[in-house]
């Protein structure tokens, strides 16, 4: 399995650089869209977060979404716990939604993949950049009460520098330069690596590779 591992921050663009993979014939697997659904879905995911945030972080059986940021938004211990819990669970529903595709490879799209706990390691890493006044731009418009939001979420998260230090490949999404053209190149590239069983790991008994050994990934089923 080779898998591209896109990344970028808040208004970045990296959700539009990943549908145009899309448009190419590339599955992909959006795993903010993902998570939000196994908080629904996976019960065991949902008793041992209960667990660490408090039951009342459920409503009905939906997650409290603004409840759990206000929790672990200032809380970094919490936050790393939370994630160190649920990344997992995300990286396993991935690997089973993959494993049946057949395709020359597969995108993994995150937006804290170079910050994800344990570690996940994809075949490559493509980061988009932009402006952060770009980014302000289109994700928050000129409402100003939301532009401080995203300014306090964006602080929060790795800067454009940090990610592109650890990418393969890097888009900038500025408005200056066409995206199709690289995204091409890329695409190319990762159809190339095809030809080289070296380079990736086999996923068929999935683990999640730390950086202190492996970790055996939940049952997600």
């Amino acid at each position: 399995m080779i898998i591209l591992g896109i990344t970028g921050g808040i208004g970045s663009g990296k959700s539009y650089v990943t549908k145009i993979f899309g448009a190419l014939g590339i599955p992909y697997y959006d795993s903010d869209d993902r998570t939000k659904q196994l908080y629904i879905e996976h019960p065991k995911l949902k008793k041992e977060l209960s667990a660490l945030l408090g039951t009342d972080v459920f409503k009905d059986g939906t997650l409290d979404r603004q409840k759990m940021a206000d929790l672990i938004f200032n809380n970094a211990e919490l936050l790393s716990r939370v994630n160190h819990l649920v990344h997992p669970y995300v990286v396993g529903d991935f690997l089973q939604w993959a494993k049946p595709l057949r395709a020359p490879y597969v995108i993994f799209e995150s937006a804290i993949l170079l910050q994800m706990d344990p570690p996940f390691h994809t075949t490559r890493v493509l980061t988009v950049s932009a402006d952060k006044e770009i980014r302000l731009s289109r994700a928050a418009g000129r409402n100003e009460v939301h532009r401080q939001s995203v300014l306090e979420r964006m602080d929060k998260q790795w800067s454009d520098k940090q990610r592109e230090a650890g990418a393969d490949f890097v888009i900038e999404s500025n408005n200056r330069k066409a995206l199709l053209p690289r995204v091409l190149e890329v695409h190319q590239t990762m159809l190339n690596l095809r030809t080289n069983n070296n380079e990736n790991r086999s996923y068929e008994n999935p683990v999640y590779w730390g950086t202190t050994g492996t970790v055996p990934l939940p049952d997600i089923k």
